[in-house]
């Protein structure tokens, strides 16, 4: 028996995707060679790039293929900066790892950064945020959905602040959403949200790990973060991971539609779980996680990692949180920046759906988590005597 609840480290690659990989695979000729093999790789990659930009309403010529995620990050704050030495750039304190350690980068070097509060249920200060504003900023940087606990940020909202600002104060203020968490999960429209960069993965959509997307509106003022190559219009030198973003395409085209539908199943898996949870006086929810993906919980008197291996034994996946940082023996920085009792925080697991997870298997793990949870808690309990 396994129930996978880790989605939001990683997803299986789905059957419709493993199909389009193996047909990939004779695709061979580079992407930059002038011969017809070349050309038919070149085709696959464009065909890629036009499912993923007409799925979120932005240019096929926004769309910058890239290792994944994480560069994605970096190539919208760094690329984006690259020629200011001065000013200052926003972000929150519960962003990824990828953003919060680029900031910091940037801040060595004498930048100013700001880095805006979050309320109790994990929702970005906006007053906060618009007081930080000034003639001086450069870019804000907002993750639509938080990998740890599933807040949702008002990107809209958010959006239309910096529009605003900028129109007011003839300022050229960026936006960059990290959209991760997102992307698959809910409609987005580049547009709409006024962003003018935003990040992608696609193993987290249920296709291959090494491979994701920035989406960008001023590709003439971004710098690349490497050089020796001219294949992704200049911003990506080297030879495209061909498989990778054929994969990513289908994996886009597989949810097209179906936003609703899979939103509302992953809602009832997890209503049911928290359902379960709330017997239990011992279990404690952390924010409100309005994502239906995503639960962050915290079975107080035990600790998360040994929560973790416990339940690894019995067949249950679950993390401690980011699957960037779990390793890590400090506590969350997005439960400490949402003021989290320390017990809570040691405790806490993160617990994340997605296709594969059935009602059944739900109810079997919230039984096994909390039978598992007790037996911890007398084992701690007799070591004490």
């Amino acid at each position: 028996m396994s129930i996978y609840l880790d989605y939001a480290a990683t997803t299986p690659i789905s059957n419709n995707v493993k199909q389009c990989i193996i047909e990939s695979l004779d695709a061979y000729g580079n992407p930059s060679s002038m011969h017809s093999l070349g050309v038919i790789s070149e085709k696959k990659i464009k065909q890629a790039r036009r499912l993923i930009s007409e799925e979120i309403n932005a240019k096929d010529s926004e769309i910058i293929f890239t290792s994944g995620g994480t560069e994605a990050n970096n190539l919208a704050i760094f690329g984006l900066l690259a020629n200011k030495q001065k000013g200052r750039i926003i972000t929150s304190k519960i962003e990824h790892p990828s953003v919060l350690k680029a900031f910091e980068q940037l801040k060595k070097k004498g930048i100013d950064v700001v880095f805006v509060g979050v309320n109790l249920d994990g929702q970005v200060d906006i007053d906060e945020l618009q007081a930080a504003l000034n003639e001086e900023t450069l870019l804000v940087s907002v993750m639509y959905i938080n990998n740890e606990i599933g807040s949702i940020q008002p990107i809209e909202e958010i959006g239309n602040l910096i529009s605003n600002y900028n129109n007011v104060h003839k300022t050229s203020i960026y936006f960059h959403v990290d959209a991760i968490q997102a992307f698959g999960k809910i409609k987005i429209d580049f547009n709409k949200i006024k962003a003018d960069a935003m990040s992608l993965s696609a193993h987290k959509i249920y296709a291959l790990k090494g491979v994701g997307a920035l989406v960008c509106k001023y590709t003439s003022t971004l710098k690349p973060l490497m050089y020796g190559g001219q294949q992704e219009a200049n911003f990506r030198p080297g030879t495209e991971n061909l498989t990778g973003i054929i994969a990513f395409g289908e994996a886009t085209k597989a949810f097209k539609g179906k936003f609703e539908s899979n939103s509302n199943q992953m809602m009832c898996l997890k209503n049911k779980m928290i359902e379960k949870f709330e017997s239990d006086e011992h279990i404690v929810i952390n924010g409100k996680g309005e994502s239906p993906y995503i639960l962050n919980v915290s079975f107080i008197g035990v600790k998360g990692e040994v929560m973790l291996h416990s339940l690894e034994m019995k067949g249950v996946y679950v993390a401690t949180g980011s699957a960037c940082s779990s390793k890590k023996k400090n506590y969350s920085h997005v439960l400490q920046a949402m003021g989290c009792s320390e017990q809570r925080m040691e405790s806490a697991i993160r617990i994340s759906f997605g296709e594969g997870c059935t009602i059944e298997a739900i109810e079997e793990a919230s039984e096994i988590m909390m039978q598992t949870a007790k037996e911890l808690r007398q084992i701690m309990k007799k070591n004490k005597r």
